[in-house]
């Protein structure tokens, strides 16, 4: 059992040493009496400016003890140690990468309402795609002599898919697929895709089921919105596109991708939630916003009141790395509550587009910033999570070679027994 001394107890530290030390398996216990703390010798951390014998002392950046939020707080990293305001309190930064402190604030947002990475501290560091809370907790276990092998032997890697168009010529409205195809200049694909000469390209489906049987579990995101500028898929109700979902959602974990404006819309939510539900036959509790729409905290607030419990938006728009500063699963603390919540969030390390159109990557460039995203939550035995999509793993036009690079991803895994505790996460 690890033994903190501090004289504070508050949400804030909870939710903190329950990421650092109970979610890894580890008990810990808080004592505020130095009568009590001296009748433990090992696994100390003094979490005050007390004096007091520990293994750990660290001197508390105010955060962990406040109820309101700050307009301000500054995190530096120099001679690989942060720093909250100057003052070296991992539990406090962790805190503050953790809940995307920084998120609460007013910042320039993209042509799609979306947060920039330029915006965030760990990116203006240039540490992105670092998880650096991963590593502030490893270190701390080390400082414990704690065994961290057990946590390192749990890494994983789950791909998931965004259906975001179920297929480019099939099962369509027939006028509104001969316009786009006449304007895109592929009239002669779509004829030989409807006569059946060729197969639609983003019909990718027996792909993502071999891909399946080679991991642990994959993840599809299907979306259920009514159809308009940012959503451009099949119709809800296609006997067909239900019968796609059915067929993903027995490979693999299903949720919900919600339409563009839906991010923001509560009843828009709860609408395609319940067409997803009565497709499948079950409740739905996972879901990954559409476009990577995200606004912290209030469409979180919105998924809580709705029941959904697993969220795979957090990460980057714009660039590759780790949004939270970690490769786990971790629980939404709300800063305008000063709450945790029975919502997790699943971070991913980098979706296809970015790497193709964003950052203008190849193929290989791509493999190896792929490399060091992987080496570096395999070494902390975290979950590495991509974004790939049905429409862009065809390997023809402009995503021809591209499937190499989700190769090169699962060609790093190895299937593992599974625990209770992944089950618990994932479900």
């Amino acid at each position: 059992m690890i033994v903190i001394f501090s004289e504070h107890i508050t949400s804030r530290l909870i939710y903190v040493l329950d990421f650092c030390f109970t979610q890894k398996g580890m008990e810990y216990k808080i004592v505020q009496s130095t009568t009590e703390w001296n009748q433990y010798k090992t696994c100390r951390i003094n979490y005050s400016y007390a004096h007091v014998p520990a293994e750990i002392q660290m001197k508390p950046h105010d955060v962990l003890f406040e109820e309101n939020m700050r307009e301000e707080i500054k995190l530096t990293y120099q001679n690989n140690q942060f720093e909250l305001d100057g003052i070296e309190d991992q539990f406090a930064v962790i805190f503050f990468i953790l809940t995307r402190y920084e998120e609460y604030w007013t910042h320039e947002r993209d042509e799609h309402d979306r947060y920039l990475s330029a915006q965030s501290s760990l990116v203006k560091l240039g540490l992105q795609n670092r998880p650096v809370v991963d590593e502030l907790v490893k270190s701390i276990w080390a400082k414990l002599e704690l065994d961290y092998r057990v946590i390192e032997n749990n890494f994983e890697c789950v791909p998931s898919f965004d259906i975001d168009v179920a297929w480019a010529y099939k099962n369509r409205p027939f006028l509104r697929t001969l316009g786009s195809a006449v304007k895109h200049g592929k009239l002669g694909e779509r004829l030989k895709v409807m006569t059946g000469k060729k197969q639609d390209p983003y019909d990718t489906y027996s792909y993502i089921a071999e891909l399946a049987a080679r991991v642990n579990r994959i993840i599809c995101f299907a979306p259920v919105g009514d159809y308009a500028k940012y959503d451009k898929n099949i119709h809800w109700k296609n006997p067909h596109y239900q019968s796609l979902i059915r067929g993903l959602n027995a490979s693999g974990g299903m949720g919900l991708h919600p339409s563009y404006d839906a991010f923001e819309n509560k009843n828009k939510l709860d609408e395609e939630l319940d067409r997803l539900q009565q497709i499948v036959g079950h409740e739905i509790v996972k879901a990954r916003m559409h476009f990577l729409r995200l606004r912290i905290p209030d469409t979180y607030e919105m998924m809580i009141d709705l029941g959904i419990q697993r969220d795979f938006t957090m990460g980057y728009a714009d660039n590759t790395g780790f949004r939270a500063g970690t490769s786990f699963p971790f629980y939404f603390f709300n800063l305008r509550t000063n709450k945790q919540y029975n919502l997790l969030l699943f971070p991913f390390a980098y979706m296809d587009g970015v790497l193709k159109d964003r950052l203008k990557l190849s193929v290989q460039e791509s493999i190896n910033q792929i490399k060091e995203l992987m080496d570096a939550v395999k070494n902390y035995g975290g979950v590495f999570m991509c974004i790939w999509h049905n429409s862009t793993i065809h390997d023809q036009d402009e995503w021809k070679g591209w499937r190499e690079v989700l190769e090169y991803t699962l060609s790093r895994v190895e299937k593992r027994e599974i625990s209770d505790l992944d089950d618990d996460f994932f479900v």
